[in-house]
């Protein structure tokens, strides 16, 4: 028996048709289903239908989520990926696996760690998550390999792997620079920014061509088209616009066209390392929050040094205001004001402005606990 759970499929390419979609409704009875999605909430119970071959009758990706540690995605590649024997050097005998087609080059990439309840922090917008994941896949079948190292770093930190022992994958040029969809992909897993620049520091720059040179490969691929075959496309778009056109002429395109290898570095890092590497980004970010901090609030005392008279009309127009948190924030700006006059030869004006309001406003009794809180008022 389950908590809550999440799960959903998504169409990309086109819909599915209505012979799958009869299949897809035998996989449940209280999903929502149409032919570009499929929902489904547990509350209690499992989902019992078969992922896979709802993957392979139409939709193009699957989200699973549950409170009790399952974080699941499954995305249908039908023509596999651009460079098979790169794709092999990401995945792991747990958690991260291409299911392939029984003929063909196609199959689904599974992307399935393992965490324990409460490791990883719930999901609350799935919806708009899914949205901002779709993209992953074409970037995927366009050769971009940063969504599998994320999906590798996934698994590879999960409960099932050693992390003195496991290596990192090959790290991808432009891991400092994700797209939104990869950006979702690492809110997804709960990878961290700091992880993630750690990662990143023995990433290659992003390849400034790469995107210019797919988009003139299709303008080439398409002036070299048979006119009847372009005609053919264009009239099937026209009459039907949820026709299968895109997905068969990128379908043809990946079939004549191989975008260029994506640059990567060897690795060298164990999971341990990288999370040694992590705790110290976040450890400097830490020292630059509290440097600044600290500046910030140099620069605002000297300001109220400088002008003791604006703080003493803001405590003033706070405490009219009559609220808990009003009288909070006037004993703080009074605290501060003691603060930057102290030495000056105003030295006291903070402590007078405190007794003059809490003697105008005697029955104010919540103002008068902030001011003893901060010192004003003897306890």
């Amino acid at each position: 028996m389950s908590e809550q759970q999440i799960v959903a499929f998504r169409a990309i390419d086109r819909p599915v048709s209505k012979e799958n979609l009869k299949y897809m409704r035998q996989q449940s009875t209280r999903a929502e289903i149409t032919p570009w999605a499929f929902d489904n909430e547990y509350e209690y119970g499992d989902f019992r239908g078969n992922k896979l071959e709802m993957l392979r009758r139409g939709y193009d990706l699957h989200l699973h989520t549950a409170n009790f540690g399952i974080r699941t995605l499954m995305i249908r590649l039908p023509h596999g990926l651009p460079n098979h024997s790169e794709l092999k050097r990401y995945l792991l005998k747990n958690g991260l696996a291409f299911l392939k087609d029984n003929q063909g080059p196609g199959g689904c990439l599974c992307i399935e760690p393992c965490y324990e309840p409460g490791e990883l922090e719930d999901i609350w917008e799935i919806d708009e998550l899914l949205e901002r994941l779709i993209p992953v896949r074409a970037e995927l079948m366009n050769g971009d390999l940063r969504p599998l190292y994320l999906a590798h770093l996934a698994v590879a930190g999960d409960n099932n792997h050693d992390p003195d022992e496991m290596l990192e994958a090959p790290v991808p040029a432009g891991l400092g620079s994700l797209s939104k969809a990869q950006q979702a992909l690492a809110e997804f897993y709960c990878l961290s920014e700091d992880l993630i620049a750690a990662a990143a520091m023995e990433s290659l720059p992003l390849p400034a061509s790469g995107t210019a040179e797919l988009e003139g490969g299709y303008a080439e691929w398409v002036r070299k088209l048979p006119t009847d075959l372009k005609n053919d496309w264009l009239t099937a778009l026209l009459n039907d616009s949820d026709a299968p056109v895109r997905a068969e002429m990128l379908t043809r395109f990946r079939d004549e066209f191989s975008p260029p290898a994506w640059p990567t570095s060897p690795p060298r890092r164990t999971i341990t390392e990288l999370h040694a590497a992590t705790d110290e980004i976040a450890e400097k970010r830490e020292q630059r929050t509290v440097a600044k901090t600290a500046k910030d609030r140099k620069q605002r005392l000297a300001k109220m040094a400088a002008d003791p008279s604006i703080a003493l009309r803001e405590s003033e127009r706070l405490v009219a205001q009559r609220t808990g948190a009003a009288y909070r924030q006037a004993a703080e700006l009074l605290a501060d004001l003691r603060e930057a006059l102290a030495g000056s030869d105003q030295s006291g004006l903070a402590e007078k402005q405190a007794h003059k309001l809490k003697n105008r406003y005697p029955k104010l009794h919540l103002l008068t606990g902030e001011l003893r809180k901060r010192g004003f008022v003897p306890k």
